[in-house]
């Protein structure tokens, strides 16, 4: 399976679990370790036919038991591992947010689902420091499941008519949609494994076109359904959403380009609107031709590519993407009733979202063959940064787009509640 058919139609799952077979256990965990091969992983398994329900430590060994003291009634569990250590690290977060997309892309290949399981489970932490006599912490984990989801289906509503209005600029349609390909099944694309564990022939990034960064957005943060958006029961039950997790649809990651050179897009600062108009029917009508309705939105005039460059010691070619996180907006909705509060924990959320949508931009790059770097913030809340990256214009230019939107989604996840942060730069080289 590709990266981009698996990034369309990953979906939240609820079904039932059963062992796995031990070969796909393995096959699973190799990707997902390879996200961050320095590390660790925790994986809980029930009991299977070759192998012993419990808590498991996984590296580039194999698999070791822990303890049989503890099994999942899913088809596995995974923890990334993590020091205990508070206030957790922002590159330690980013790592977990890696870890789990990296399975959750694994898993959908391979036929099944997966669901976050926000809560931090201190049976499995006590038993496994313990046993290990270390100060293990595990936080959030994802469980796979058995796919409950039907095949994806597009949204049948007549394209919106729209004009573009000044600073806003159309991106290209993602490769697995185009002419459908996705919906008949037609779609090849990069295989999943090659862009996981090998680059594409390298290739220099391409200024005269928009795709290579329609891509790399969409891969970040893009959507993935075409049938449910703005119902939030209809999400809950069909499972659209990003191609990413996020807490409750709460979606806290923003990504904004810093352009010096590409296509006819002026200089200058842009945020990513992965909704489009109308964050209900995916496709728009543009005087006589249909486009896949997602959009750059210029923010600001200023490029502060020499400061960027300067503060963090880095070259880049043609642009740069700044993932920015709402720690106020994660977990919007369910989480704020009595269940979801039972349920959800929200502290660390945004950042992890965080890591989910790098590790979107490392795969896509990785498929479409170019050299990228990554720079995760240290100290993200030092106020220097929102004068740098003009983030109150970026905040205000965000909530005024949302106010503008048609079937603006009930939970009201697209505005912001706090304030942006930095979390990871991401360039090409």
């Amino acid at each position: 399976m590709s990266l981009q058919a698996c990034l369309a139609s990953r979906k939240d799952c609820s079904g039932k679990g059963r062992p796995l077979l031990m070969e796909d256990i393995l096959d699973i965990c190799k990707a997902t370790h390879q996200a961050a091969p320095s590390n660790s992983l925790f994986v809980v398994l029930p009991d299977g036919e070759s192998y012993k329900g419990g808590i498991y430590s996984y590296d580039e060994k194999g698999l070791n038991l822990i303890t049989d003291e503890e099994k999942t009634s899913f088809c596995m569990e995974l923890y990334p591992e993590l020091t205990e250590k508070k206030p957790i690290e922002l590159k330690e977060l980013i790592r977990v947010g890696l870890t789990w997309q990296y399975l959750s892309l694994k898993v959908e290949s391979k036929g099944f689902g997966v669901s976050q399981r926000a809560r931090p489970p201190k049976k499995f932490n006590k038993l496994i420091n313990k046993k290990l006599d270390q100060d293990k912490l595990l936080l959030y984990s994802v469980a796979v499941r058995l796919q409950d989801r039907g095949a994806l289906l597009e949204g049948s509503l007549e394209p919106l008519k729209k004009k573009l209005e000044e600073g806003i600029h159309l991106l290209t349609t993602p490769n697995c949609y185009v002419n459908r390909a996705i919906y008949d099944n037609q779609y090849k694309g990069v295989p999943l494994d090659e862009a996981i564990f090998n680059q594409v022939e390298l290739k220099s990034s391409d200024p005269t076109s928009l795709h290579e960064i329609s891509q790399l957005l969409w891969a970040c943060q893009g959507e993935n359904d075409h049938a449910t958006h703005g119902n939030r029961d209809a999400l809950e039950k069909n499972g659209y959403g990003r191609v990413h997790a996020s807490g409750c649809a709460g979606y806290a990651v923003y990504p904004i380009v810093f352009v010096d050179e590409l296509a006819d897009l002026p200089k200058g600062a842009y945020f990513y609107n992965p909704i489009g108009f109308s964050a209900l029917n995916r496709w728009i009508r543009i005087e006589d031709k249909v486009y896949y309705d997602h959009l750059l939105h210029n923010y600001a005039s200023s490029n502060p590519k020499s400061e960027i460059e300067k503060e963090f010691g880095i070259k880049y070619s043609n642009y740069v993407i700044l993932l920015c996180v709402d720690r106020k907006k994660p977990c919007s909705g369910f989480i704020h009733s009595k269940i979801g509060k039972a349920f959800m924990d929200p502290a660390c959320w945004a950042e992890i979202e965080a890591g989910m949508a790098l590790a979107g931009l490392q795969l896509q790059a990785n498929a479409l063959g170019l050299r990228w770097k990554k720079v995760i913030f240290s100290n993200p809340d030092d106020p220097k940064y929102s004068t740098m990256f003009n983030l109150n214009s970026a905040e205000q230019s965000i909530n005024n787009m949302a106010k503008k939107l048609v079937n603006l989604p009930k939970n009201e996840r697209l505005s912001l509640k706090g304030n942006l942060v930095p979390a990871v730069l991401f360039y090409l080289e």
